[in-house]
């Protein structure tokens, strides 16, 4: 049996740009179809007659609903493989398609053949949303690294929340000091007390890379929050392939693929989707200390 080659390359990039060409195109054709609809409909004579303020209303969210139905199309693509901000602008953009779906809808009750009408507006809204969602599955990563990306930019946002954490703390000393000195008293310095060091920053052990292939090992790596539990025969090369150091390796176990289904079977609750990434919370965080404590005491023995 003989498969169709995939196209790489330039062919590739050429397909991937028909298709996002054909993708919007249909959303071009739909809002059309929506807006010839609605302008033609004799629904706005009798309205302007006798509602001329709720019409030019009407038609004022109309038409910001339309502008925000392809802005958010617009920022959808550009933001996809941020989550969250691609959630939001998906909700967004669903929002003004409905929106100016269901002013055509009703403006096409006007038609005397109505039912022709809406099953024109049903077939290009469900085309138009067809052609979109799978475009935006064709882009998507593998969950592996998909799950790098979620954890650098959960990364960045817990260090963006930090400094405002900071900011606002360093505005209220400021405030409180201006108001103390108003009345004649000095706001002193807080002392800084010494605080134990935390549960998940307790000293690891300086893992050994191997510079060549080895016999398989179970690495733990970490990406900020978030934690990959995978096998190799080659370490150093998977380190670079994860984009990370080798600082971030937490712990190293001799064993394979059964031993690392073994502790994605026991760390499950902690697991990010089928992927082999796992939140670095609870359990996990405590097997690789104590792990890390057998080490130490094997080293010094």
């Amino acid at each position: 049996m003989t498969t169709i080659p995939r196209p790489t390359g330039r062919a590739l990039r050429i397909v991937e740009r028909l298709l996002l060409g054909l993708t919007w195109t249909v959303q071009a054709a739909s809002l059309a179809v929506y807006t010839v609809i609605t302008v033609q409909s004799p629904v706005w004579e009798q309205m302007w007659s006798s509602e001329p303020f709720n019409t030019v209303c009407l038609a004022a969210f109309g038409t910001s609903m339309a502008i925000l139905w392809l802005i958010s199309l617009r920022e959808e693509q550009k933001a996809f493989y941020d989550r969250r901000a691609h959630r939001l602008h998906r909700k967004m953009s669903r929002l003004g398609h409905v929106s100016v779906l269901l002013i055509a809808t009703l403006a096409a009750s006007a038609y005397s053949n109505r039912i022709g009408f809406w099953v024109v507006l049903a077939l290009f809204a469900l085309y138009s949303n067809v052609m979109w969602s799978a475009w935006m599955r064709s882009r998507f990563l593998p969950p592996e690294d998909q799950a790098v990306i979620d954890a650098i930019q959960a990364r960045e946002d817990q260090k963006a929340a930090a400094i405002h954490d900071a900011s606002q703390k360093e505005l209220r000393r400021q405030r409180l000091s201006a108001v103390l000195e108003s009345l004649g008293y000095h706001l002193a310095e807080p002392e800084t007390a010494a605080t134990p060091p935390s549960h998940d920053e307790q000293p690891a052990i300086r893992w050994q890379i191997p510079a060549r292939k080895h016999a398989p090992l179970v690495y733990f790596i970490r990406n900020g929050n978030r934690l990959k539990i995978g096998t190799t025969t080659d370490l150093k090369r998977r380190i670079r392939t994860l984009a990370l150091r080798a600082e971030n390796v937490t712990l190293l176990l001799d064993g394979g693929h059964t031993l690392e289904r073994a502790l994605h079977k026991q760390f499950t609750d902690l697991r990010i989707g089928n992927t082999e990434w796992f939140a670095y919370d609870g359990a996990l965080i405590d097997f690789i200390a104590d792990q890390n404590r057998l080490a130490r005491k094997e080293e010094a023995k």
